[in-house]
């Protein structure tokens, strides 16, 4: 992995960060990637910090915290950074039913966290490895480039072009080709007809109900309601699929 990985810990017990820190440092060095580590023993720091926009790959919570819990923070996460990985420090697997609605990456029991930390990070790299190879080629007169699909919300039909609308900016990016055109080329099992006029990322939706389409990032686009059976059925499929593989 060509990159430098952003992780970051937050847990209300020093020598719990870290031992979290060393297992991490190690773990990322068996597999020779440079990661930059930050550490926090204080959630409201780290709150404060992370309205700054910090960059974070992987996040290491601990969910029970006398300030902010970790569901919360995680909450907050996945708002502003829909595609962060977290994995949850826990003495309770009884959590795990409540971090599914998060897209909660991985519950580590902290009675066995040692080995388990470090497996878990090991699949979280995987799984950013494999995103990061899944781009589309933007086209233009003016600009050349590939974005990440991980990044992509939506694609809307407008006139003649498509537009792009994904998670680095509000702002969409305008290409001139139809939208049956632009989902050939993602040939991807992530992205399906919502309406005619529309293809979304099933990796970043929140919900769906029988008129709108809601995106992690608070987003909403409407659905064909004729199309709403076919893309429920797809969409629990492909979380299906997620469960056995994760």
């Amino acid at each position: 992995m060509n990159m430098i990985l952003h992780c970051t810990i937050c847990d209300d017990n020093p020598s719990a960060v870290k031992r979290e820190k060393e297992i991490a440092e190690r773990a990322f060095g068996e597999m020779n990637i440079s990661a930059d580590i930050s550490v926090y023993t204080d959630s409201s720091q780290f709150m404060f910090e992370l309205g700054d926009n910090k960059q974070m790959d992987i996040l290491i919570l601990d969910i029970e915290m006398p300030k902010m819990s970790g569901f919360e923070i995680a909450d907050y996460v996945k708002k502003s950074n829909p595609n962060c990985l977290i994995i949850f420090m826990t003495s309770y697997v009884n959590y795990a039913v409540d971090g599914y609605k998060l897209d909660i990456f991985r519950f580590v029991p902290k009675q066995d966290g040692d080995y388990r930390l470090k497996a878990a990070l090991l699949d979280a790299v995987k799984v950013i490895d494999l995103e990061s190879k899944k781009s589309y080629l933007i086209e233009r007169h003016d600009m050349c480039g590939m974005l990440p699909c991980k990044y992509i919300l939506y694609i809307i039909k407008r006139g003649k072009n498509s537009e792009i609308y994904h998670l680095k900016s509000k702002e969409p990016i305008k290409i001139r080709k139809p939208l049956s055109v632009v989902f050939e080329e993602l040939d991807s099992n992530e992205f399906i007809y919502i309406s005619r006029g529309c293809i979304a990322n099933m990796e970043n939706v929140q919900k769906l109900n029988r008129h709108e389409w809601v995106c992690k990032n608070g987003d909403r686009v409407s659905i064909s309601t004729s199309l709403y059976t076919e893309i429920k059925e797809k969409l629990l499929d492909f979380w299906g699929n997620k469960i056995i593989h994760d």
